[in-house]
């Protein structure tokens, strides 16, 4: 059976600069909506583009309160060197099972270009090594500074408590992982150096990453997928075995990719506020604390929603977590909609009914919205204020673009849907679209903003 561990790496981690100074590193990022995804496909209408996001969507919610909580120390004898800031290219893979981003990722000695899903909810980094439909592929015997971790090593033990071996290409510890969309991916832990690009074009390196070398990759991560890049709280995930070189902050800044098809954004390591705020920011930022520290996800606190100001009757016990580690409210990459408490959506439901004025409308769509209307002749759409009041008093105001969704030509519907049984509320990508969105994961902090996501580099 395959086991999944709570992974301790010991991973030595230097990093090398090829030019002396001190810089930020990036990943574009790409939409699958994107000419520049390499799983590009053209849709023939808004309302079809939404109906595979929401599609997606439905198999990422059933998937979350199934995820353990590791603990989330860091990673043994992590030695990291001169802090810096970088950044990476994502592309959106909404055909791969949960996945919605990957980035462009640069592996190995000489570099190799890989395309793994960038994904804040797995800690996990891994890279395909076995050839696959449509994928990026990680050739191990082409690099120079591939490392296998020995089996029946002391670090095979803390990666592995049952000390398992894999013994081609060559005898090394073995890893499982398992997604909770019946994808896995199992093969050897290695280390690996990977080439990151600075945001003024000068290349570093982080040598001794510790990742897994996928050998079989089953359903949906072996179509398409180079690998995952684990962006979430865990030891080994890719932003906590480098946080000391960036200062432990990432960011990202999601344009509308509904529109236009060449739109990219960027991945953010290091702290940007000070050099780029006042151009990227059109807001001061609000820091609200990250929660049950050591899940995957980042949770949130949700202390009240707000219409037009005006708080809603939602019970605060709506929002906690219970004693199984049930419910909550994360923030999420991986999620399109707006997934709420189905308690709190009926009443948020309830009076943005009241609020919007115009017609009713129904829409072909399999997925049935609960709120539509007929926007037709109206040149200027006056729409409620939705807040969402945060740990610490701190207010999140998307536009109404970021709820309302145009589905078809003059029809728009609520981007929110309710969400019931064990699983926690979702705040969802389009929600967090032209917000700067910064995780503080060494002071266990997400801080927000509206922003001109254009300049996010």
């Amino acid at each position: 059976m395959m086991g999944k561990y709570n992974f301790l790496g010991l991973a030595l981690i230097l990093l090398h600069f090829l030019h002396g100074d001190s810089l930020k590193m990036e990943m574009k990022m790409i939409h699958r909506h994107s000419i520049h995804s390499p799983l590009y496909s053209h849709f023939s209408s808004r309302h079809q583009a939404m109906q595979a996001l929401i599609s997606l969507d439905s198999f990422r919610i059933s998937s979350h309160h199934e995820q353990s909580m590791a603990p989330a120390s860091p990673p043994v004898g992590s030695n990291v060197g001169p802090m810096t800031e970088f950044e990476m290219p994502i592309a959106s893979a909404a055909t791969l099972g949960t996945a919605l981003y990957f980035v462009e990722l640069y592996v190995g000695s000489p570099p190799q270009k890989i395309l793994p899903i960038a994904d804040t909810g797995s800690n996990l980094v891994w890279v395909n090594c076995n050839p696959c439909p449509n994928c990026s592929l990680f050739y191990p015997n082409r690099s120079s500074s591939l490392s296998y971790v020995p089996c029946y090593s002391r670090e095979c033990y803390a990666l592995s408590p049952t000390l398992a071996c894999i013994f081609k290409p060559k005898m090394a510890c073995k890893y499982s992982y398992g997604y909770m969309d019946n994808s896995s991916t199992t093969g050897a832990y290695i280390h690996e150096t990977i080439t990151l690009n600075s945001t003024s074009g000068k290349p570093l390196k982080a040598d001794k990453v510790l990742m897994g070398c996928g050998l079989d990759n089953q359903g949906q991560t072996n179509i398409g997928s180079g690998g995952v890049l684990g962006l979430g709280q865990g030891p080994n995930s890719f932003a906590t075995q480098t946080a000391s070189l960036y200062g432990g902050k990432f960011s990202h800044c999601l344009g509308n990719y509904l529109e236009p098809a060449t739109l990219t954004s960027s991945l953010v390591f290091g702290d940007i506020i000070q050099e780029s705020g006042p151009l990227l920011l059109r807001k001061p930022i609000q820091y609200t604390p990250i929660l049950q520290g050591g899940s995957s996800f980042y949770y949130v606190g949700i202390e009240e929603i707000a219409i037009n100001g005006e708080k809603l009757p939602i019970s605060i016990r709506t929002w906690e977590m219970d004693e199984f580690g049930n419910g909550g409210t994360i923030i999420d990459s991986g999620t399109s909609l707006t997934y709420l408490a189905e308690d709190a959506y009926e009443t948020i439901l309830e009076a943005l009914n009241m609020a919007i004025t115009y017609p009713r409308a129904t829409t072909s769509s399999p997925q049935q919205f609960d709120l539509c209307f007929n926007t037709s002749g109206v040149s200027e759409l006056k729409l409620p204020e939705f807040s969402i009041v945060l740990e610490g008093g701190k207010t999140f105001s998307p536009p109404p673009e970021n709820y309302i969704l145009q589905i078809e030509d003059n029809v728009s519907c609520l981007g929110l849907r309710p969400v019931t049984g064990p699983s926690p509320s979702i705040i969802g990508n389009l929600l967090q679209q032209n917000f700067f969105v910064q995780y503080n994961v060494q002071q266990s902090l997400i801080g927000f903003a509206p922003a001109d996501c254009s300049v996010h580099k």
